[in-house]
């Protein structure tokens, strides 16, 4: 349990220095794609139902990135896969709750934390595009 409360705090030091760094993909972090609560928030914005996940889809699409992490080496295109698979932000949204959900750490900060400057802008350049939510 100290373990990873002083993993967290090292990924969120770490992030928020590479944030300094490198701020040419600190927009990922702000990206709505990528806050946990967008996709329940989306609808009360909007004012209308919005096309989601299923919980157990989101929940897949979480294991598959998380079973991506290699001990020695990553499987970034497998990552890649899954993002490219989703549709908009709110289903983003969805796998990175479902991922905080199972592994207490934040979707970005594990990316962060876990690939390369250059990996981490082209997941941005798969999620930034896409559009915020789908209207049902």
């Amino acid at each position: 349990m100290r373990k990873r409360k002083r993993d967290k705090k090292a990924v969120s030091f770490f992030g928020e220095l590479e944030r300094q760094i490198s701020p040419a993909t600190t927009g990922i972090t702000e990206s709505d794609a990528f806050d946990i609560y967008y996709w329940q928030k989306a609808p009360k914005q909007v004012g209308k139902s919005i096309i989601r996940l299923t919980d157990d889809a989101a929940k897949a699409n979480a294991k598959k990135i998380y079973d991506a992490w290699g001990w020695w080496d990553d499987d970034e295109d497998q990552v890649y896969g899954v993002f490219r698979s989703l549709k908009d932000k709110v289903q983003v949204s969805q796998v990175a709750y479902w991922y905080y959900k199972a592994h207490e750490i934040n979707l970005i900060d594990d990316i962060r934390s876990r690939m390369s400057q250059s990996e981490v802008a082209k997941v941005m350049e798969i999620v930034g595009p896409k559009q915020q939510y789908r209207i049902a």
